[in-house]
């Protein structure tokens, strides 16, 4: 089976994340779509991440009703701080007939030499890159990097760093949330 993994903090997890993966179910690029909330990130700071659990309880209610999304936990298991490297081998031994699709953002492209062992991801892993406001366009030599696809998904100006700051100033969010992310932000009093 082909897997897609999209990784990343979903501190919270908001529509565009969503979006993103709907249409690349859509378009047939994987069978299904691993989610997976990392408990932190090397490259972000971590003063204002909100614990696992929330973060989790959160993406579950995302996902309600969207077909080919599953969450993996397997970051919660593995010495932290993890690399993504790390995640993508421990992904292939527990499943040794699977494919997996690292799901990145033009963003990170750009820096992706910067990644723990990038060579080892793009050789033998294969990394689907979508387009990001304010990146370039993905620029990518299918000769030197066959295992990278570039999808030309819907891009979405939303960051949830934007949702944190707008929620604390007492600003609207329900557009930018699923609604049962929005009452669980409220019921927790997340993000004050």
């Amino acid at each position: 089976m082909k897997i897609g993994v999209y990784s990343g903090s979903f501190n919270p997890v908001h529509v565009g994340h969503i979006a993103l993966v709907d249409y690349i179910i859509a378009q047939g690029i994987v069978d299904e779509i691993w989610l997976i909330r990392s408990p932190q990130n090397p490259l972000k700071a971590s003063a204002t991440l909100l614990s696992d659990d929330h973060r989790a309880a959160m993406l579950e209610l995302a996902i309600v009703g969207h077909e080919g999304l599953k969450i993996n936990t397997i970051e919660d298991h593995l010495p932290k701080p993890n690399y993504t490297v790390n995640t993508l081998r421990a992904l292939q031994e527990q499943h040794p007939d699977d494919e997996f699709h690292l799901i990145i953002g033009a963003d990170n492209w750009e820096i992706f030499d910067r990644w723990r062992e990038w060579g080892e991801i793009v050789s033998k892993f294969h990394l689907i890159v979508y387009p990001r406001p304010g990146y370039r366009y993905p620029q990518v030599d299918a000769g030197q990097y066959p295992n990278v696809q570039v999808v030309d998904a819907p891009q979405f100006d939303i960051s949830s760093t934007e949702i944190r700051e707008r929620y604390k100033k007492g600003e609207s969010i329900s557009h930018l949330v699923a609604p049962d992310v929005l009452t669980y932000i409220n019921q927790n009093k997340l993000y004050k």
